[in-house]
C-alpha cells in the first residue's frame, strides 16, 4: 500500500510545477514561465510510466515525444525561422501519432455511425477555424517553406478531427470522450497559439492557450490508460 501511495504521490510534482507556471505567467513576468514549462511534461511522464507502463503504447510515446519537441522549440525559437519550421514539423508528426492512437482503436470496427449533433458542430467549427487561420497566416508569412508546412499541418489536423468524430460517434463511451476533447483541445491550442504569435498578445488569450495545451495532453493520457469496453457493431446485416 505504501508503494502504491508513493507512486501516486509523484503526481504532485508536475501539479506543483503547473501551478507555479500559471502563476508566473499571469501574476508576474510571463517570460519567467519559459524556465518552468520544460519540466512539467517530463515529471508527469515519469509518474505515468511508473503507474501505467503496461497501458502506454508506442504511438503514445511517439505522440509525447513530438508534443514535447514542439513545445521546447516553440519556447526557444525566438527569431530562428529554422527552429520554428522544425517545431511545426514536430507538430505534424504529433498529429499523426495521435491519429494512429485513435485509428488503432477503431480499425477493426465497422463504422456505420455518421457524425451528427455536437460532434459534427465541433468538427465544422474546427474546419472553419483552420481554413481561416491558414489563409490569414499565409497572407502574412513570406517564407514559402513555412507556408507548405502549415498546409500539411492543417490537412492532418482535419484528419485528426475526423478521426475524433468517428471515434466518438462509434463508441460514445468515456474513452471516446477523452480522445475527442483531447484531440480538439490540441487543435484549438495550436490555433490560439498562432493567433498569439502573429496577431494578438493578450494575457487572457495566452492563458487560454496554455490551459488547452496541458488539458489536451492530460486527456490523451486518460484515453491511453482507460480500458476498452466491448462494443457490438450495430450493422444492418447483423439483424435477424
Amino acid at each position: 500500500m505504501d508503494t502504491i501511495n508513493s507512486k501516486r504521490s509523484l503526481i504532485f510534482i508536475p501539479i506543483t510545477l503547473l501551478v507555479v507556471y500559471f502563476c508566473a505567467g499571469i501574476f508576474f513576468n510571463p517570460a519567467n514561465a519559459i524556465y518552468i514549462k520544460p519540466f512539467i511534461i517530463p515529471t508527469f511522464i515519469i509518474y505515468a510510466v511508473i503507474n501505467n507502463f503496461e497501458k502506454l503504447t508506442l504511438n503514445y510515446y511517439l505522440y509525447v515525444i513530438f508534443f514535447y519537441v514542439n513545445e521546447i522549440l516553440i519556447l526557444f525559437w525566438e527569431d530562428s525561422i529554422l527552429l520554428f519550421r522544425t517545431a511545426l514539423v514536430a507538430s505534424f508528426f504529433c498529429y499523426l501519432a495521435l491519429i494512429n492512437l485513435g485509428y488503432n482503436s477503431i480499425k477493426n470496427k465497422k463504422l456505420y455511425t455518421l457524425p451528427q449533433g455536437f460532434s459534427l458542430f465541433i468538427l465544422t467549427i474546427n474546419c472553419v477555424f483552420l481554413i481561416a487561420i491558414l489563409y490569414i497566416l499565409m497572407s502574412v508569412i513570406s517564407d514559402s517553406y513555412l507556408n507548405i508546412i502549415l498546409i500539411f499541418n492543417a490537412v492532418v489536423a482535419v484528419f485528426l478531427g475526423v478521426t475524433a468524430v468517428l471515434y466518438l460517434g462509434k463508441f460514445g463511451n468515456k474513452k471516446a470522450y477523452y480522445y475527442f476533447f483531447g484531440a480538439f483541445a490540441l487543435i484549438f491550442n495550436d490555433v490560439f497559439a498562432a493567433i498569439g504569435t502573429y496577431f494578438i498578445q493578450d494575457v487572457v488569450l495566452n492563458t487560454f492557450d496554455r490551459v488547452l495545451h496541458f488539458t489536451s495532453f492530460y486527456l490523451i493520457y486518460l484515453f491511453a490508460i482507460t480500458d476498452k469496453k466491448k462494443v457490438e457493431n450495430l450493422s444492418t446485416d447483423s439483424q435477424p
